[in-house]
């Protein structure tokens, strides 16, 4: 062993403790030892010494290594406990295991004792890095699921913005479209109707032609004819997206309920919903309307 270890001895026998030493000493095992033959003794020494292996014998006067067992496995159940006895039935054997003992060597067989000590401790060192493995693992796991839960609140964060910023971006596109509409189509429509000279009209349809290609990415959903509406058409489907009925659109406009009529059949037709069963407001709605 590459280290001093701490071995208890629960021993009444003084000839039987060294030779328990010496067969430690041949399988060049390097430790100290601490002697106990009582329950006292060993009891102070559980709590003191510190072992890092505990060898006791079954019989004791005033003693039993299986209440020695018990009490091990209670205050230190990590340490290895070996039965080093004169005499053990199988039966006996195979309950002391199942109470905890780590193995037993026969005292007229101590050469065995050296490879059992250095067996029970190389597993406790294994079963000792097993832990650390999982411990580590688990940490890692635990690391891993706060990134993954910080990653996520990340994520749920930016989604939100970006629907912010999607629902702003089409607020002022559709600004963008009313003013163009309202404030901009009916001026160029009236100057269409007006006895423009040839360039003077070529330049008003030139606009209107440019003005309908800067706002075309607006459109979405719309379709293409929607800015071929004229600004009475503009006028009649926004009070039909807004439910009026004929009568309140002929005293908001001042036209009559035959100009409205006109107005809205032109609407069915430039959206192609002409003789379909279509509901004119519910189709202005779905498509955002102007």
């Amino acid at each position: 062993m590459d280290r001093n270890l701490r071995i208890l001895i629960l021993e009444d026998v003084p000839t039987d403790a060294e030779l328990i030493q010496f067969e430690l000493k041949e399988a060049d095992t390097v430790f100290t030892a601490n002697c106990v033959k009582d329950k006292v003794g060993y009891l102070s020494a559980l709590d003191d010494f510190s072992p890092d292996i505990i060898l006791s014998d079954y019989s004791l006067p005033s003693f039993d290594g299986l209440s020695a067992l018990k009490l091990a496995v209670h205050k230190c159940p990590e340490v290895p406990f070996i039965f080093v006895s004169g005499a053990l039935g199988e039966e006996t054997a195979i309950e002391l295991l199942k109470q905890g003992a780590t193995d037993y060597v026969l005292k007229h067989r101590l050469a065995r004792l050296g490879p059992a000590v250095a067996r029970a401790l190389q597993e406790v060192n294994e079963r000792r890095e097993k832990e650390a493995a999982v411990e580590a693992l688990k940490k890692r796991e635990q690391a891993l699921e706060a990134k993954s839960k910080s990653l996520e609140e990340a994520n749920t964060a930016l989604k939100v913005l970006l629907r912010h910023r999607e629902e702003d971006k089409t607020v002022l596109e559709e600004q963008v479209l009313t003013n163009v509409r309202k404030l901009i189509l009916p001026h160029i429509e009236n100057l269409q109707r007006q006895k423009l000279s040839g360039p003077q009209m070529a330049q008003v349809n030139l606009i209107d032609e440019n003005l309908k290609k800067i706002v075309s990415p607006f459109l979405r959903n719309l379709t293409s004819d929607y800015l071929e509406l004229t600004p009475r058409e503009i006028q009649v489907a926004h009070l039909v997206k807004e439910g009026k009925t004929t009568k309140e659109m002929t005293e908001i406009l001042n036209i009559s309920a035959t100009a409205v009529d006109f107005h809205r059949k032109n609407l069915r037709a430039k959206f192609g919903i002409k003789n379909k069963k279509t509901n004119l407001m519910a189709f202005l709605a779905s498509l955002g309307g102007p």
